[in-house]
């Protein structure tokens, strides 16, 4: 677990790390560092090969026992700064930093970054970025020395007021359970398929109840999802050897009698893509397919933590989807918890079917609003790469509020559309709706047509999030490494705010 100090003194790091704008003006703090440096950090960024552009580096050994090392990092210009961009260069300052097997720093200089962004969300943010760029999922790794070395100490240094400490004090301890909420998300989604099947998940949702009073955690089994008629999630997890589970969370932290935000997820812990199997390598990363859950109890986590004064239900409807003599075809017809029946297009757009369910589901709540979340088209990461993700909603506003919360606290997301033509073309001859359609052409028009889908079983306000950018392939970026990375987790948590 990593300690965040503010710190009134450069004492016991093994690095101090100073931003530095692309003008490179120092702050008294820094210039005195400098004097005591012997001009070292001047010479540093007047070098020709740093010009303080974003996320560039300059790293020194330096003969003071109390600074025995610095590094400068450049934030690029000013006008161009933001939340995102500084989550950006001190995630990958943390990088840089375990690479050198180092993991205590300091951050000198802050007021010059915290007066940009805002005292309170510099610390909160600063902390997110350090605990999820921190975060790597090595346990399996047989030798320890292998293993990414955690950070266990940051400080923050700068010309700061005592109410601007006091600020930046109650940033830093909301970023720490922010940080650890993304990353628990993160983890839920990095554990192999074979271990993270939906009993697993739904054992992890009992233990996150059992560490916080607040939550309330049921888990339906077989019997009780056959009783409930939810044959979209039975459909799709009758080729399995493992048994679906119906995950329920709930959240009553308002004393009112406030409608709740319901949080839907997608749980398919491993996707072969049914009878009509994936090729190749598309079945590769196929256990990211229940990052809709891990988010949702991501958000459940912060939010019992953070105490918040608001009612939340999360509903999680998990299986896998695999290919055997018992497999759901394409062809059949599935009916809904709600009696609305499916076609069944292709088999491989299974995570729509089992979230038809969760939203029939969520009518008993009379909801405020449902937010669901699902890795749930590659028609969406065609349309906008892994940077960002799409949101849709039938409600005038709401996309753009939590678009709105994305930017603010340095995630993506973008407004894509649902309406008549996406209506129309999921339509089927034989049942209610089908689960595949397209609008000109087989498959255009893909995320939307997914989310016309979804809509098809709300009568409520809805929103859906495509999970496009839920998970970076290989080592992932220079700030975060590879795996699930926990996106949406804050962005629902400013929007609840």
């Amino acid at each position: 677990m990593t300690k965040f100090n503010i710190a009134k003194k450069l004492d016991g790091a093994q690095c101090v790390v100073i931003p530095v704008w692309e003008e490179k003006s120092f702050d008294n703090s820094v210039k005195q560092l400098d004097k005591d440096l012997g001009g070292l950090l001047s010479n540093m960024a007047s070098a020709k090969d740093f010009e303080s552009k974003k996320m560039q580096m300059s790293f020194s050994l330096t003969n003071d026992k109390k600074v025995p090392a610095v590094l400068l990092v450049g934030l690029g210009k000013q006008k161009d700064f933001g939340v995102r961009d500084w989550k950006k260069i001190l995630g990958a300052v943390v990088i840089a930093l375990q690479g050198k097997k180092l993991n205590k720093f300091s951050v000198l200089s802050v007021d010059a970054v915290a007066k940009k962004l805002g005292v309170k969300t510099f610390g909160m943010e600063s902390v997110v970025a350090v605990e999820t760029a921190g975060y790597a999922y090595d346990e399996h790794k047989s030798e320890k020395e292998s293993r990414v070395k955690p950070i266990t100490q940051v400080d923050f240094a700068g010309d700061l007021s005592a109410s601007e400490k006091n600020n930046l004090q109650k940033g830093v301890e909301e970023g720490v359970v922010l940080g650890e909420s993304v990353n628990y998300a993160r983890h839920l989604g990095n554990i192999p398929p074979s271990i993270m099947t939906p009993s697993l998940l739904a054992q992890e949702a009992q233990k996150l109840g059992k560490e916080n009073s607040k939550l309330k955690v049921k888990v339906l089994s077989l019997p009780e999802i056959k009783k409930l008629k939810m044959g979209c999630l039975l459909g799709v997890s009758q080729g399995s050897v493992e048994e679906p589970k119906f995950i329920i969370v709930e959240y009553f932290g308002s004393t009112s009698r406030q409608q709740p935000t319901v949080l839907a997820g997608k749980g398919i812990t491993f996707d072969s893509g049914g009878l009509g199997i994936k090729p190749g390598n598309y079945m590769n990363d196929m256990k990211f397919d229940m990052l809709g859950a891990a988010t949702v109890l991501g958000i459940m986590r912060a939010a019992v933590k953070l105490g918040l004064k608001k009612n939340l239900v999360g509903l999680i409807p998990s299986c896998e989807n695999m290919p055997s003599g018992s497999s759901y075809r394409p062809d059949d017809i599935l009916t809904a918890h709600n009696g609305k029946t499916v076609e069944i297009m292709h088999t491989d757009a299974e995570g729509r079917l089992i979230l038809a369910d969760a939203l029939s589901y969520a009518v008993k709540y009379k909801p405020k609003e449902v937010i669901d979340f699902a890795t749930l088209t590659g028609a969406c990461m065609v349309a906008l790469g892994n940077e960002r993700s799409g949101v849709f909603s039938n409600k005038d506003g709401f996309a753009d509020k939590l678009k709105s919360s994305s930017d603010k606290v340095g995630e993506q997301l973008w407004h894509l559309p649902v309406g008549e033509e996406y209506s129309e073309a999921i339509k089927s001859e034989v049942a209610d709706v089908k689960n595949l359609g397209g609008v000109g052409g087989p498959g255009y028009g893909g995320a939307s047509t997914a989310a016309a889908f979804l809509e098809f079983f709300t009568d409520y306000p809805w929103a859906h999030i495509d999970l496009s950018c839920s998970h970076y392939g290989g080592k992932g970026k220079a700030w975060i490494r590879g795996g699930a990375n926990g996106f949406g987790v804050q962005t629902v948590i400013d929007y609840l705010r």
